[in-house]
């Protein structure tokens, strides 16, 4: 029981020492749970760098006829850096994502985010900062994502300081890259 009692106080001098010296910086972690039906949800695996990855949390979709009729269909996408908020996405069965580089210069990235829905080549193309504490949609826009030629990782350009995100559109019959310029 002596042992025991040396070894503790050694310990503890140990740990007041080792803090002594150290800075201390309080960080806020939010860190959400959730509990799927493995019957009605899928959780899609996303890498998105090298050390950085996304689970989407989705509905499962089945070959019932009836289940556009639904009138909510939401997503919730978690990431594995807990200090980065669970981003919430309605009209959507699934999503394509892409970690954009810091474009608005505070050490975070933003991430671009394509819905997917049942059917159709057009979606949102959809782009998101982190901003106190949760994720902020920036700037939006149309997309043709069934022709590559501008995949979610080609979708931000920079030109003289700026960035822009590219949309897609129509105009009498004829395809049409926009560029919109992105302001924090």
């Amino acid at each position: 029981m002596q042992m025991k009692k040396y070894f503790f106080l050694l310990f503890l001098a140990s740990v007041i020492f080792a803090c002594r010296n150290k800075q201390t910086k309080e960080v806020e972690v939010t860190i959400k749970t959730f509990m799927v039906d493995a019957d009605t949800t899928v959780v899609d695996t996303v890498l998105l760098s090298e050390k950085d990855t996304a689970f989407v949390i989705k509905p499962k979709i089945t070959d019932d006829p009836t289940l556009q009729e639904k009138k909510v269909f939401e997503i919730n996408i978690l990431f594995n850096d807990k200090k980065w908020p669970t981003l919430n996405f309605k009209q959507a069965i699934g999503a394509d994502l892409f970690l954009v580089e810091d474009v608005d210069g505070d050490n975070k990235p933003e991430l671009l985010l394509r819905p997917e829905w049942f059917s159709s080549c057009w979606a949102s193309v959809n782009l998101f900062s982190m901003k106190d504490g949760a994720w902020k949609m920036v700037k939006n826009g149309s997309m043709y994502f069934c022709a590559d030629e501008y995949p979610l990782s080609k979708r931000i350009e920079k030109n003289n300081d700026k960035y822009y995100l590219l949309t897609d559109s129509l105009t009498d019959d004829k395809f049409v890259i926009n560029k919109k310029e992105i302001k924090f």
